[in-house]
Order: C-alpha cells, then structure tokens, then sequence
C-alpha cells in the first residue's frame, strides 16, 4: 500500500501583530508553501456569519513540503525569541478536507454572500461571490475584508444611477473578493493587481469561477498604473498603505473615493499623521472600527 503523502505544518505563537510582514518574508526566504494565520471564530446563530475573536498575538501556521532546515527556524527565533513553535507532520488529505469543513457560505453585505466553491449556493443567497481561495489572501472572514466590502457597497447603494459608469481599481487583489463584490452590486470596469504570482493565478481562477464580464486582474506594480479610476480600494497593512500613500493618491480621479483597510487600531493614530493629515487633498468621508482593526472612506477632493 502507498504511503499516504504528508507535509510540515509549523505552527507559531505568540507573534506581535507589528512582525507578520518580516516573518513571511523568512518563511517564503526559506520554501515555505504557504502562511496563514490561525484564526479563531465564533458563530452565535445558524446564519453562518462568522465573526472572528480578536487576539493581540498571531498564531500562525507555516507550511512546507518537506521539513525546513534549522535556518529557518533559527531566522523565527532571531526575529523574536518569545515566538513559540511548534513543528506538526500531517496528511495532505486530511489537512485539505478539514480546512473545507471549517469554510461555509455566510453572508458578506447587503444582499452578497461569499460561497465556497465545492458548495451549492444557500437559498437565502440574493447575490453570490464564489471563492476557492488557495494559498491567497481573501476569504471574506477577516475584519478587514469585511470594512472594505461595506465601503464597496454603501457606495454603490448612494450612488446607485452612477456606479455601472465608474471604474475600480483593486490594489493588492488576493483571491479577488472585492473584485467580484464590486462586479456583483453594479460598479463598471474593475482592475486587480497583485505582486504575489501565486495570488494573481488564484484570483484569476476566481474569475472564471464567478464568471465575471468586467473584472481584470493585471501583472502591474501600482508604480506603474497610469489611468486614475473612480474608486480604489486598498486592503492592505497600515505600513505598507503609508508607503504606497502617494501612489494610492495618484490614481484616484478628483472626486474619486478611497478606500484604506488594515490599519490595526494601536497604530490608528500613527497612520492618521503619516497618511490621511499629510494630504491635504483627501477628506475623511467615514471611520470605522471592527474588531481591533480600522478602516478609513477618503475622497480625494482636488
């Protein structure tokens, strides 16, 4: 009988939330076939709307095909030595089947549910976006993903005779959620880039799945944009906001909208000066807060 494959899951505790960035780039550095953190939920009522428990320190699990070589975990420790770790041999069969028992449809705003794709859309379900995410960032549970698809929608619900004109651009794409969720409630031409070629393949994947007619998703750097869009929407880590601020202005149309999620609230007031206070020419529409995470509505105003 054949031996059933197997693969490393190595998990890692009690990670300050300012060190996620500089621990996947050692996980990757060292082969690494993907990084997810280790999210814990919690589901009051049978509507499957998942809501996540915040925690101060990440838990995550690093996966790799065959053990890691002692320099990698030797570059964890080096990072931060309170990170603990933890080194797991599974079954790849057995890993697959339980990460999709714990994915279910659930409600993601306004009439848009998020749908599993090896699962049959719920009757209550008015609007689908189906997701088979991979290794890519973007199921639709996390806070931020959240904050970002209530800006996309109550957008397009105040401008409902407007938005099937007006074209988005999607910074930092992951599975292409926001994507499809701009497609679905009415906006026009939606653009997503992504660095990760990984994320850019499954999100074009998604494409097809949710088969969208007016969603691209391009091998751009945002450096490289040149067309200024109606709304651009940026779900990503404060740091890295703040050092595509520029940019991420640049492409907005006068009047356009902007949408900023991933700032972890400890470093609201930080990102606040560095971002929204050094340009004049955004203003606030609406802050929002959801777990231990912020998310800011801009229009740029000039």
């Amino acid at each position: 009988m054949a031996e059933t494959a197997q693969y490393y899951r190595i998990r890692l505790t009690n990670i300050p939330r300012t060190q996620e960035d500089e621990l996947s780039v050692i996980a990757f550095g060292h082969g690494a076939l993907g990084v997810s953190e280790a999210l814990s939920f919690t589901q009051p009522d049978l509507t499957y709307d998942p809501s996540l428990i915040p925690k101060r320190f990440l838990d995550v699990d690093v996966f790799f095909e065959t053990k890691p070589e002692q320099k990698f975990f030797d570059g964890v420790k080096g990072l931060n030595p309170l990170i603990q770790i933890e080194t797991i041999t599974e079954d790849q069969k057995d890993w697959l089947e339980e990460w999709k028992k714990g994915f279910v449809p659930f409600k993601l705003v306004g009439p848009v549910w998020v749908v599993p794709s090896w699962l049959e859309k719920p009757p209550e379900a008015q609007l689908q976006v189906r997701i088979d995410p991979g290794m890519a960032f973007g199921t639709g549970t996390h806070a931020t993903t959240k904050m970002a698809s209530y800006f996309v929608h109550k957008l397009a619900q105040e401008n409902a005779d407007k938005v099937k004109d007006w074209t988005v651009l999607d910074v930092g794409t992951g599975t292409a959620i926001l994507a499809v969720l701009a497609e679905r409630v009415g906006y026009g031409m939606i653009t997503g880039i992504e660095i990760d070629p990984e994320a850019r393949r499954k999100a074009r994947e998604n494409l097809i799945l949710n088969q969208t007619k007016d969603v691209i998703v391009t091998d751009q750097l945002l450096e490289e944009v040149r067309e200024q869009f109606d709304v651009v929407i940026a779900n990503i880590i404060d740091g890295v906001l703040i050092k595509l601020r520029k940019d991420l202005i640049r492409v907005v149309k006068p009047q356009g909208h902007l949408f900023l999620t991933g700032i972890l609230q400890e470093r609201d007031n930080l990102f606040f000066e560095k971002f929204i206070e050094a340009s004049p020419e955004l203003k606030v529409i609406k802050r929002i807060q959801k777990d231990e995470w912020v998310g800011y509505w801009v229009q740029r105003i000039n």
